[in-house]
């Protein structure tokens, strides 16, 4: 029975894992893999565009059976394929079942209708998704499926839509252009100098040596490009040596030109991928995401507890510091953003997109020359700045002076406030007096099996504590705190009553690892 169950343990896995990489591969544009895909996409669009138009377009010339065959076949593929990427950013999108359970849990009544509303919770994240525009044109892209459909050519031409999704890929391209624009400009205009004056000069030397090759302008032009570009066709050739000459000063200045314009644009690309890769494009686009301001044990710490649990793969987390990367004690996921700056520079918040920030930790980092003293007065600038773009933002701050901790409440609104150092002090006295109390708080601390706090309208309606206990105790929980006001409440009697805006602490049933 506990194989079994440990089996069913791995497969539930396997699977969230596995949908987890699908999000990240079609919706989840601060991922490299989904720009790896979008370019694919759009190969497919644009070829499967091409393929719908050679076929529906009138045309004079009839194509041959294979290339006929070939359109229908690759026609055919395209299509399953949208469709299928259709179903899967559908399922992506939502986990149907837990939302479906979590209605149930906020629900003890179990009847038909229960059932019925919880159905239409959890199908609600999917639908707003179905009605978001491009997923209106995902579909309609997909309808040709059905084959007397297919005689609407505007269906047949709709996936060019479909461009509009993968826009990023776009941004990405015309931003490595713009970057060395100057440079670009100045490549493709002595391209094209070069190549008209030598095609002009070349022409004046034919023409009169009686090379019937070159019999007007835009023939020397047609030239001059071909040779500049490819080999050659050979269809029209200098005979005279001034335009052989010509020929091949003309290519050795159009081959290094062409270098540059090589090189200038891949440099610039390389530079954005690595931009994308460090999250310097799209941390500004974030919203609802966490931001770790500054770097040192406690904010490892923090790290190492969001990559333990996969809260960073499930929402966005950024660490803005003074440290360079290689400098940090821990190893980053790839899920979390990572950004090299000053936190009380107005400007490096903004690039990480504080403005839109749910959470924002700040910790007392330590640089050179700077007492106690001066890293609190940092702490409190950033804190003010960050107060100021994000009025509603829940703010949390650690100080190393003990005497600063109050007026960080007062001033900057912190939720809550540490001093450093201050609770492993306490913990470790505790210990003195009461052995095994540190294996306690930690088991308390933990992610999974410690305290976890949920609002009383997520648990039903309920109006004494005690009614609370009876409750949750069948399901291997035990409440020891409410919060109300801001202010903790610990093991009030059974007859408490309770406020519907409060909120309970919770421990579950285990036991230390």
């Amino acid at each position: 029975m506990l194989k079994l169950k440990r089996k069913r343990l791995n497969h539930k896995t396997f699977v969230k894992r596995f949908k987890l990489f699908l999000y990240n591969l079609l919706e989840n544009d601060r991922n490299s893999l989904n720009h790896i895909y979008s370019v694919f996409a759009i190969f497919l669009v644009l070829t499967s565009s091409i393929t719908v138009f050679l076929l529906i377009s009138p045309k004079r010339e009839k194509l041959p059976k294979d290339l006929h065959d070939f359109l229908i076949d690759f026609g055919e593929f395209t299509l399953f394929f949208f469709l299928i990427e259709y179903i899967l950013r559908w399922w992506v999108v939502s986990d149907f079942t837990e939302d479906f359970k979590d209605y149930l849990t906020e629900h003890k009544q179990r009847n038909l209708k229960v059932y019925f509303n919880a159905f239409l919770y959890a199908l609600k994240p999917k639908l707003k998704w179905m009605i978001k525009p491009y997923s209106i044109i995902d579909l309609l892209a997909i309808l040709p499926i059905f084959r007397p459909l297919r005689m609407l050519r505007i269906f047949q031409l709709i996936r060019l839509l479909k461009l509009l999704r993968y826009s990023s890929a776009f941004r990405n391209f015309f931003f490595a252009f713009k970057e060395n624009s100057f440079v670009f400009t100045f490549t493709f205009s002595s391209l094209f100098v070069n190549i008209i004056f030598f095609s002009f000069l070349t022409y004046i030397y034919e023409h009169n040596a009686g090379n019937k090759n070159f019999d007007s302008i835009w023939a020397a032009v047609y030239w001059g490009i071909i040779t500049s570009f490819t080999v050659g066709y050979g269809d029209i050739v200098p005979i005279s040596d001034v335009g052989k000459i010509a020929a091949s000063l003309m290519v050795i200045i159009n081959v290094i030109l062409v270098s540059v314009l090589t090189a200038g644009f891949s440099v610039s690309f390389i530079n954005r991928l690595l931009e994308l890769k460090e999250g310097e494009v799209v941390m500004r686009d974030l919203k609802d995401h966490i931001v770790i301001c500054g770097y040192n044990e406690t904010s490892e710490e923090i790290l190492e507890k969001i990559m333990e649990s996969d809260i960073d793969k499930e929402k966005p987390v950024v660490l803005l510091t003074n440290y360079d990367k290689k400098d940090l004690g821990i190893e980053l996921s790839k899920y979390i953003l990572y950004k090299k700056g000053d936190f009380i520079l107005e400007k490096n918040l903004l690039d990480v997109g504080i403005e839109n920030a749910s959470d924002v930790i700040i910790v007392g980092e330590k640089l050179p020359n700077l007492s106690e003293r001066d890293i609190d007065a940092r702490t409190a600038l950033a804190g003010m700045l960050i107060r100021t773009l994000n009025p509603t933002v829940k703010l949390y701050i650690e100080v190393l002076l003990d005497e600063d901790a109050e007026i960080f409440k007062k001033r900057v609104g912190a939720r809550e406030v540490l001093v450093h150092g201050q609770i492993v002090g306490k913990i470790m006295f505790s210990s003195l007096l009461n052995p095994g109390a540190t294996s306690l708080i930690e088991t308390l601390l933990d992610a999974e099996t410690g305290i976890q706090k949920v609002k009383v309208r997520e648990l039903g309606s309920y109006k004494t504590f005690g009614e609370i206990i009876k409750i949750v105790r069948k399901d291997g929980y035990l409440p020891i705190a409410v919060e109300r006001n801001k202010k903790i409440i610990l093991n009030p009697e059974d007859d408490f009553e309770i406020q519907e805006s409060d909120a309970i602490f919770l421990i579950p049933k285990g036991e230390s690892q």
